[in-house]
């Protein structure tokens, strides 16, 4: 009961987003796009928000459905690191800017001292992103 009552307390990712999107662009306009102390200092706290690889498996990845062994079935279907890169804006059908995503999801991964073999493990043996979520909570920094 507790937790359904904090998990109806959760922004949605959607509005985590916007809302960042939105201080991004008052920063800017503020300073009209000239790069100071100040104005970096500002986006790098917002960038330090940003989720983690945990926070985006339970938030973004219940916009998927769960598959095994690829990282997208080319509709709505989606592994866990599917869902990581899809965070980044990859769409999950486009190859052109999958390297990309793949790059940024990796770096999230690294910093979080989380392997991509782990989490592909932990994907393809069955775990939903949920599980996922909660063993990488348990098992890192």
């Amino acid at each position: 009961m507790a937790q359904q009552q904090l998990l109806a307390q959760e922004l949605s990712v959607s509005q985590i987003l916007r809302k960042y999107r939105r201080q991004l662009t008052q920063i800017r306009e503020r300073h009209d796009d000239k790069p100071d102390i100040n104005t970096l200092s500002q986006q790098q706290q917002l960038l330090a928000q940003e989720l983690s690889v945990s926070q985006i498996l339970r938030a973004y990845g219940k916009q998927f459905t769960q598959i095994r062994e690829q990282y997208t079935d080319g509709v709505n279907g989606r592994c866990a690191m599917g869902v990581i890169m899809s965070y980044y804006g990859w769409d999950g059908k486009c190859c052109t800017n999958a390297e990309r995503r793949l790059y940024a999801a990796l770096v999230a991964l690294r910093r979080a001292g989380i392997s991509k073999e782990s989490l592909i493990e932990l994907n393809d043996s069955g775990r939903t992103f949920e599980e996922i979520a909660d063993y990488l909570d348990r098992n890192t920094d």
